[in-house]
């Protein structure tokens, strides 16, 4: 089989098997995607000797942290009202997709911004 052929097998069987799945368990799919894509960047620029290497490392480690908070927040959801559930997972899911956004990114290059329930320093803002 070529690539585009198991390309497009493997996303339509991600589409039907996340159309099974609880919103729970996609974003914890969705996480441990992120997780592998910067474990992947990370072993890209280690193997590199370019002069912003370490800022890459640093941008790839906060990404990280980000992650590994976004993860802690996932888990606390069961303790979230089930009517108010789903409003925790559309942010967990923009962090998640934030986060994935800025993985391929150099330490100068713009970066996309939180979700607007984020403060500009990276901490949620639990008021309107």
């Amino acid at each position: 089989m070529n690539r585009s052929a198991i390309t497009t097998l493997s996303l339509l069987l991600t589409l039907l098997l996340t159309g099974c799945a609880s919103r729970y368990d996609q974003l914890r799919s969705k996480s441990a995607r992120v997780e592998s894509s910067l474990l992947s960047e990370r072993t890209k620029v280690v193997a590199t000797e370019t002069a912003d290497r370490q800022a890459r490392l640093s941008h790839l480690s906060e990404l990280r942290a980000t992650l590994s908070a976004a993860n802690v927040g996932l888990g606390a959801t069961r303790f979230i009202p089930k009517e108010q559930r789903d409003v925790a997972f559309d942010i967990l899911d923009e962090v998640y997709g934030t986060i994935e956004w800025n993985i391929p990114l150099g330490p100068t290059d713009q970066k996309r911004p939180l979700p607007s329930t984020f403060n500009s320093d990276g901490t949620l803002r639990l008021t309107n």
